[in-house]
């Protein structure tokens, strides 16, 4: 028996005519005439060197061996079509390149956990990082060097040609190392804060706003001992080797305040956008207004869409 004589046609013939149980049904559903599909059966028949179908009132019924060979037939068929199925998103995606523009603070957990589960789904898409400060990332997008940023929400007029989509609000938390002398005490008082180096986000920022308002809100004034950085890997690591207060966002540390490596401050009063009169620390997804996503892209954005709204039941 001569295997490689036998083509896809063969096979979806096949196994049309044993669905329809009827030659005329068959060639109306492959858009064939009957003399055709007859003359395909028979040379596979020949091929085969087997009896497929029988006649009978019933109409085209399958032999034992007939029976025996669709479910090969029907295997091949359905695997076949997966692969090229396969092969047409592959086409979609391949030699993409999704570029991202994120504020650091998102490096730590949130895109993290999102880009797992993106590689997970599809493993053929380039991904592309940077980091900036927000007015930096909101500038690049409209200079197309990213596809989207996630960053946080600022004031509309800054955000002419661009669209904001909401994710999740990222609270500013107060940490420091496992065994701090400020832990010493159940609560701490804000103002003790001040002996100790403050680790603060860069000038200008929203973070540092909100930071600087609950200070002056308690009555202690700016702090005058700090280093002020955008780098969480170098905000972390100063921390942990010393007796630094960080204020960072929250989304940033959470992994290390669930694994003990950090901790928060038991502050008498938490620093919330009530207390700091800071309104918009949203973060989101920003994009070029009225720009389509590539079905890659769309995708991951989903995808971050998830992860947001995993981040917010966590905040409940």
């Amino acid at each position: 028996m001569n295997d490689n004589r036998i083509k896809f046609r063969h096979l979806h013939c096949f196994l049309t005519v044993a669905q329809h149980r009827s030659l005329q049904k068959a060639s109306e559903a492959l858009s064939l005439t009957q003399p055709a599909v007859s003359k395909t059966i028979r040379e596979l028949e020949e091929i085969l060197q087997v009896q497929l179908f029988t006649r009978d009132r019933k109409g085209t019924v399958l032999t034992r061996q007939g029976e025996q060979f669709h479910e090969h037939a029907e295997s091949i068929v359905n695997a076949l079509q997966h692969a090229t199925s396969s092969m047409a998103q592959s086409r979609i995606f391949s030699d993409s390149m999704i570029k991202i523009g994120t504020v650091p603070s998102l490096t730590s957990y949130f895109l993290p956990e999102a880009l797992v589960e993106f590689r997970r789904r599809t493993s053929n898409v380039q991904v592309s990082l940077n980091t900036g400060t927000t007015a930096h990332l909101m500038a690049q997008l409209l200079e197309r060097k990213f596809d989207f940023v996630l960053c946080r929400h600022t004031d509309p007029e800054e955000m002419s040609g661009l669209s904001f989509e909401y994710l999740y609000v990222d609270p500013l938390a107060i940490v420091v190392r496992p065994g701090h002398p400020l832990l010493q005490t159940a609560t701490v008082n804000f103002a003790d804060t001040h002996r100790y180096t403050a680790l603060l986000p860069i000038k200008g920022s929203i973070n540092r706003h909100a930071a600087d308002s609950f200070a002056i809100k308690h009555g202690i004034g700016l702090a005058t001992d700090f280093l002020e950085n955008i780098s969480m890997s170098f905000g972390r690591n100063y921390t942990i080797r010393s007796d630094a207060v960080w204020f960072v966002p929250w989304s940033a540390v959470k992994q290390d305040l669930e694994d003990g490596i950090l901790v928060a401050l038991p502050l008498q009063t938490k620093i919330t956008e009530e207390t700091t009169g800071v309104m918009g620390r949203a973060i989101g997804v920003m994009m070029r207004a009225n720009s389509v996503p590539a079905p890659a892209t769309q995708m991951l954005i989903n995808i971050i869409r998830e992860t947001a709204a995993n981040m917010r039941a966590q905040m409940v």
